[in-house]
């Protein structure tokens, strides 16, 4: 028997796990995006479009990826950057387009491997760590599981909220699926949830639920920023290391060396760059693309998997949605189910690589309790993370590579040395 015979099948139950997913975590990212002053419906269309394009282009001679705003990665440019740091998000998409082109460059290049390499293990370990860790946060403050507290760092929500109950019930029913093996366990769950809350009046359907896709609203917005360089400088340093990171990551999961990553990245990248000037914020590749098995003697078209042209046709009709995605963020217990899974699953990812270090000693543990500890601020995280490591090492009389080193000095200086100037002039 043939096996290809059952392939579009499958491609097509794929597609859709991979669609379920990306089209709930752009609900979460334009929803986050619009708190800072960006069109709901443009920045949910830019984002389709750019998602579309990076799913064909790292998919392209490989394997099936989907392409994704990171939702830990936004929220820290949304929260930390924008909202608490008054950098605009015109500015960002500025440091977008330029990090993106700037990765770009550097993928086709032998630096992006010596980059990477100048990064300590366990300092990689720590950031998918604290990515997966943050996506887990963001999930439970989105669904009330977690709430600020001016008495404590967090407050639990409680079942009688119809937001946390609804959310916490579809997470379980997801497990329990794939605990059951069961390949869509994912997708299933979320349109069992969404489907309760619909029938229980907790969202409604709008009147007019699709709409033309707004493709014109946020083109060329972007900006450099005028006042800071030295933020600007540790921000995109910060956010580049961060993409090439947990896009690796992902990769890693599929057992592909940093030489054969390289290819896709370049392509990620590069598709960032185009999807700054039209308003979205740069992709990485989503974790969810290493949970799928492996297509085999998968059909392909031009080159590109059946899977990844199917996931890209599905997310092509999300495109005038953007109405019913929106009411769909004003009730979030399903975009908080696909932003948790996504969090356990880089999670994962983070303890398998954890797993694999050689010798765990109070300095990798420093080092991984430094970005568990500043999960939501990656900038600052990777900057005292990289001091720790640095400094543990120097006291432990090892000797620090040349690159870790350089790297080190790099982001002390953009992000750690304004601490102590302010601190100096504040006294």
């Amino acid at each position: 028997m043939d096996d290809r015979k059952n392939t579009p099948g499958i491609a097509l139950g794929n597609a859709f796990v991979l669609v379920s997913v990306a089209a709930l975590t752009l609900v979460l990212t334009a929803s986050l995006l619009a708190r800072v002053g960006m069109p709901f419906a443009a920045s949910y269309t830019v984002g389709i479009i750019a998602c579309i394009l990076g799913t064909l282009t790292i998919s392209y001679e490989g394997r099936t990826r989907i392409a994704l705003p990171s939702p830990a990665i936004t929220t820290w440019l949304v929260y930390e950057e924008i909202i608490a740091h008054g950098c605009t998000w015109q500015e960002m998409l500025g440091i977008a387009l330029v990090i993106s082109l700037l990765g770009a460059i550097l993928m086709r290049t032998t630096y992006a491997d010596a980059l990477t390499r100048a990064l300590p293990p366990v300092v990689r370990t720590g950031l998918v760590l604290g990515l997966g860790l943050s996506m887990l946060t963001a999930a439970a403050l989105c669904a009330r599981i977690l709430l600020p507290s001016p008495w404590a760092l967090t407050m639990s929500g409680t079942l009688s909220d119809p937001l946390t109950y609804y959310t916490l019930v579809g997470i379980l029913l997801v497990l329990l699926l794939h605990a059951r093996q069961i390949c869509v366990a994912l997708p299933l769950g979320m349109i069992v949830i969404s489907v309760l809350t619909w029938a229980e009046g907790f969202w409604e359907i709008p009147a007019a639920p699709f709409f033309a896709p707004d493709i014109i609203s946020l083109p060329f917005v972007l900006m450099l920023p005028q006042t800071d360089a030295f933020l600007a400088a540790g921000l995109g340093l910060t956010l580049l290391l961060a993409l090439m990171i947990e896009g690796t990551a992902v990769l890693e999961a599929e057992t592909e060396r940093m030489v054969q990553a390289r290819r896709p990245l370049a392509r990620l990248f590069a598709v960032s760059t185009g999807a700054a000037i039209i308003g979205s914020f740069p992709l990485t590749i989503a974790p969810i693309s290493a949970a799928l098995p492996a297509e085999g003697a998968e059909y392909r078209i031009a080159g590109i998997p059946l899977t990844a042209g199917i996931a890209a046709l599905l997310l092509a009709f999300l495109l005038p949605c953007a109405p019913l995605m929106q009411a769909l963020s004003d009730f979030p217990a399903v975009p908080a189910i696909a932003l948790a899974v996504m969090g356990l699953l880089l999670l994962m990812r983070g303890i398998q690589m954890l797993k694999s270090t050689a010798e765990v000693t109070l300095r990798e543990s420093s080092v991984i309790a430094v970005f568990l500890l500043s999960a939501y601020d990656i900038k600052t995280g990777m900057a005292a993370a990289l001091l720790t490591w640095t400094l543990f090492t120097a006291a432990c009389g090892e000797r620090i590579p040349r690159a870790a080193a350089v790297l080190t000095a790099l982001v002390f200086l953009f992000v750690l040395l304004k601490w102590f100037i302010w601190g100096a002039f504040s006294l």
